[in-house]
This record gives structure tokens, C-alpha cells and sequence, in this order.
């Protein structure tokens, strides 16, 4: 399964033509989360809040997991909406973390699948530590975090933020990372991390493209992008939520400078921060992200259909 968009809504990716001009309602979101790893909804939910915003297409990101990648496809079929698998992976690269948006794969790839089941054993081992931790300094979180491992539920630092909110322990659930979950913290435990080269490995093995995440989220992230674009990266994440226009107009033309591909998105995870959605605050051109989409073969209808 790679990607789905519908002959009625974007038949000018078909083979030969040329792509139009952008117009209104042709705009995609590529970096959205489900409760697959830590955002509130259903992957269906996140497919219909995108039907109903007026989304042309949109690529399910969940950290180190492609478990809601199905369900979205089928909801995006549903609505009438273009859908591409997606992931972000937990990397590291010269002591930063860096997130590999990787887009388009076809997720039954044996080793992608293998790398994606390390990463989330990793997150289920690090979830449980800083439970324990927590339950040492008087929080009462390792019940729920125990019986969240064992029904297969999503565990992550934004859970056990929200799960502080829950019980009262803190106000917000920032407020939850803020005063136990961040380095320093009570909680914290530090992520398990693949290298960059792995992960940009595991998109490619599954014939997708790997993407540098969010570049100007931090100061690390930026110091240390010109270095990270010598590795086999296929793009950069110009638009996010993080990203001022100023930053934005940078990175696309860096994107050019280095001929490489652009994408990006909301980085949305619902209501699970105690605020409305952020789905729709990026709306990234349909026109600005067509080359990926040619690059990945969406003129094959049939042959990129979530049945395939």
C-alpha cells in the first residue's frame, strides 16, 4: 500500500499533463498524527476532521508506527480524499534528535517492518521505565502505564502527560512535561533512538522518501541541517506549525539550491494537548508537493489503491 487520490479530484497528475496552477481547496497536510502512537483520534477521525476542513489529501505520520496506516486508507477512499502512508522515525544525529518523515512507503517491506517493530519496542520499554520512575517520586502511573502495555495501547510521553491531566496531578498537559517528562524531569527517560542513516535505510527499502522533520523546530535542528542534507535524504519538511513564513520561504529555497523534494503538514495530535486541532492552521500547496507525488507514480490509479 502506498497512496490513493481519486480520478475525480486530482486527475491532473495523470501521466503527460502538465500540473495547473494551484487553486482554491488543493492543499494537503503530510504530518499528522492519530492515537496509532500519541494524538487523540481514531485514524478514520483524523480522515473525516480532514473531509470536513476541505482537505484535497492528506499522509498519516504516527511516531514509529504504521499500525493506523489501513484504517486511514479505507477512510480517505471513503471521503474521497488522497491519502499516502507515512511515518515518522525516532532518529539521532550528533547527539540531536532528528525526526525522518518518511512518505509513500509500502509498509509490508520486511526490514521497514523490522525497523518500525525495534523502534516500537524501544518506546514500550522507555514508557514503562519512566512509569516506574514516577511511581518511585509518589506519581501513581505504573497501573495505567502496565495495563496500557497490555492492551496494546499507545505509549508515549504525551499519554502519560495526558494521564497527569487525568488525575489531576497537573493543570495542562504540558504542564505534565514541563514538571516530570522533560530532561531533568522525574519521569524522563531518554528515547531510544535508530541512527539517521537507518532510518532514511528503512524508507527507502520500502520504496518510499525519506524527508528531514520539522528542520527549524530548534536550534539544533537548524545548526546541524547542512550537515544532515550530505546524507541520502530525498527532502525537507519546508511547511510545519513550528515553521514562521520567513522559514518557510528559507527552506523552499534551500529545497531548490539542493534540488530536492518538499512536504510538510499541521503536525496535529488532536485534542490530546487540551486545545482545539491544529489540523488546517498549515496547508501546504497541492502544487508545491506534486513532483512527490509524480516521483511516487500517483498516475497508477489502480495499482497505488489501498487494496494493492
Amino acid at each position: 500500500m502506498t497512496l490513493l487520490f481519486p480520478r475525480g479530484r486530482m486527475s491532473s497528475l495523470s501521466k503527460g499533463k502538465t500540473a495547473p496552477q494551484n487553486v482554491a481547496g488543493e492543499w494537503v497536510d503530510w504530518h499528522l498524527h492519530s492515537r496509532c502512537s500519541d494524538g487523540s483520534d481514531s485514524p478514520a477521525e483524523v480522515v473525516r476532521r480532514a473531509s470536513v476542513i476541505g482537505m484535497s489529501g492528506l499522509a498519516l505520520t504516527d511516531h514509529d508506527s504504521v499500525q493506523g496506516v489501513e484504517e486511514a486508507a479505507v477512510a480517505a477512499r471513503q471521503h474521497g480524499l488522497g491519502f499516502l502512508t507515512g511515518v515518522e522515525i525516532s532518529a539521532g544525529y550528533g547527539g540531536v534528535e532528528v525526526h525522518v518523515v518518511g512518505l509513500g512507503m509500502h509498509v509490508e517491506n520486511v526490514p521497514f517492518q523490522k525497523t518500525i517493530a525495534g523502534l516500537a519496542q524501544g518506546r514500550v520499554r522507555r514508557f514503562l521505565d519512566m512509569a516506574r520512575k514516577m511511581q518511585e517520586a509518589g506519581v501513581a502511573v505504573l497501573a495505567f502505564a502496565e495495563d496500557s502495555v497490555r492492551e496494546g495501547l499507545p505509549c508515549g510521553r504525551m499519554n502519560l502527560a495526558a494521564r497527569l491531566k487525568e488525575m489531576g496531578v497537573t493543570r495542562s498537559v504540558q504542564e505534565g512535561f514541563d514538571r516530570f517528562l522533560k530532561p531533568g524531569g522525574v519521569g524522563y527517560v531518554p528515547k531510544p533512538l535508530i541512527s539517521v542513516e537507518e532510518a532514511v535505510e528503512a524508507v527507502h527499502a520500502a520504496e518510499g522518501l525519506a524527508f528531514v522533520g520539522h528542520p527549524g523546530l530548534s536550534r539544533s535542528l537548524t545548526r546541524i541541517l547542512p550537515d544532515l542534507l550530505t546524507r541520502p535524504f530525498d527532502g525537507i519538511e519546508a511547511y510545519h506549525v513550528s515553521h514562521s513564513p520567513a522559514r518557510v520561504d528559507e527552506l523552499l529555497h534551500l529545497a531548490r539550491e539542493r534540488n530536492l523534494y518538499v512536504s510538510g503538514g499541521s503536525d496535529c495530535h488532536g485534542t490530546i494537548k487540551g486545545h482545539a486541532p491544529e489540523m488546517g492552521r498549515v496547508r501546504v500547496p497541492l502544487s508545491a508537493v506534486r513532483p512527490v507525488l509524480e516521483r511516487l507514480g500517483a498516475d497508477s490509479w489502480e495499482k497505488l489503491s489501498p487494496q494493492a
